[in-house]
């Protein structure tokens, strides 16, 4: 116990001897203020018991212009009559209002892509499927949304929107999707 406090003493008299800190070890006789301390109080006005770290004043947020949101995506499907560009009775109904509201929103982009079930051979459903885009991407144009904002695609029977076997009528395959940025 003797020899710990033989050596705890001359570092507590040390301690003491230079303030307990660091910073007071970079004092001399001709500076009152280490530069260090003074980079730290300098700018604050302090009053007694308060930390210069406590009274930073709050940060400032500048205020940031609202951005401009991109409208939503909006998506539709067609149905067709079996071989035909013509629309299923439902389909014709509900196109005059998904032409509507595509020409009042006002996209920038519009894609068409055509479709078709299993029914017939690829090369005849690839091509019927671009007619079936064509015919929407005029009707659109009729509507009066500008040609230059629609571009078409043919699938074919390639992305059945229901899987089936070849050679099967499938009312849901034979569509139109049109989707609208």
């Amino acid at each position: 116990m003797i020899d710990l406090r033989r050596l705890c003493l001359p570092l507590m008299v040390t301690l003491v001897a230079t303030g307990c800190s660091p910073i007071h070890g970079t004092l001399g006789p001709d500076k009152q203020q280490s530069d260090l301390r003074e980079s730290v109080e300098a700018p604050f006005q302090l009053s007694e018991g308060e930390s210069p770290f406590c009274n930073v004043p709050p940060m400032q947020i500048p205020e940031v212009p609202e951005l401009a949101r991109a409208p939503d995506i909006f998506s539709y499907k067609l149905f067709f009559l079996l071989d035909q560009t013509t629309f299923t009775e439902e389909s014709r109904r509900e196109s005059e209002e998904i032409y509507q509201e595509i020409l009042d929103r006002d996209f920038s982009e519009i894609t068409i892509s055509g479709h078709t079930d299993t029914s017939a051979s690829n090369a005849y459903n690839e091509a019927l499927s671009l007619r079936r885009s064509k015919k929407v991407r005029q009707q659109l144009i009729e509507y009066g949304v500008p040609a230059d904002t629609i571009s078409i695609s043919a699938e074919g029977e390639y992305r059945l929107l229901v899987t089936t076997p070849d050679d099967t009528v499938e009312v849901r395959n034979r569509r139109v999707e049109i989707t609208a940025r």
